[in-house]
């Protein structure tokens, strides 16, 4: 998913996602309707958030990219297996 986040906007959540704890944990379903619907409900309220993935790499990336088609957002950073995600502002 293309962006239009300048670097100084994507440096500023990078830095913000550093500190903020892990906001949910993708369970051995993967992610699922019910995982999808406390996303949005955190998204409700914030713009960024925190989520710790599959150990599996490939699986991890493919659960990236569910993620950004599903709920229009952006991967901001990936340290181990936690991604931070920011919405797309349209």
């Amino acid at each position: 998913m293309t962006t239009n986040l300048s670097g100084k906007e994507r440096g500023k959540l990078k830095s913000e996602a550093k500190t903020r704890p892990v906001d949910l944990k993708v369970g051995k379903k993967g992610i699922t309707d019910n995982l999808l619907s406390e996303i949005r409900r955190i998204l409700e309220d914030e713009q960024l958030f925190k989520l710790k993935l599959s150990p599996d790499k490939s699986v991890r990336l493919e659960q990236i990219v569910q993620l950004e088609d599903k709920l229009s957002v952006i991967l901001i950073s990936m340290v181990g297996k936690t991604a931070s995600f920011s919405k797309v502002n349209s």
